[in-house]
């Protein structure tokens, strides 16, 4: 019998206009990295209490390592879905976001990631990942949806 479990993390990145008309959209795999599982672990058995809520995004370009332990370049961190994120069927957890910015703020967004904390310090990262640069800026919004499947 193998009742292995296994985390597999999917991601869906869109550009979009004001409106939310999508400009661009990407679909990636999403690595999940060794300080997750260790936190997902400690999670199982109440060792650790305080749950991943958090999408922070940066212009970093180093491509993901499973020993990765932040962003390369924050650019902006919220909570996902306004509490946190949620859970749909088949065993998945999910955590989406809607970034919007500032007259005068733009970036070219190119690293994302799930953390347990409203800031970086002391944070403990379930995933990290890179993609291709989106340019975003006060007409322009960025929608992340991040999908980790238990099975």
């Amino acid at each position: 019998m193998n009742d292995g479990l296994k985390l597999r993390g999917d991601v869906l990145i869109e550009r979009r206009t004001k409106d939310g008309k999508v400009i661009e959209r990407e679909e990636i795999k999403n690595l999940i990295l060794n300080i997750g599982k260790e936190r997902v672990a400690k999670l199982l058995n109440g060792v650790e209490t305080t749950p991943f809520k958090y999408i922070a995004i940066g212009e970093g370009t180093t491509a993901p390592v499973i020993g990765n332990t932040g962003l390369e370049n924050e650019s902006d961190r919220s909570i996902a879905d306004d509490s946190g994120g949620s859970y749909e069927a088949s065993y998945k957890a999910i955590w989406e976001k809607t970034f919007t910015f500032g007259s005068g703020i733009s970036y070219s967004i190119t690293e994302a990631c799930v953390s347990d904390s409203a800031s970086a310090s002391g944070e403990t990262l379930l995933d990290r990942f890179t993609f291709s640069a989106k340019a975003v800026d006060a007409d322009t919004d960025l929608y992340v949806k991040i999908t980790v499947t238990v099975s």
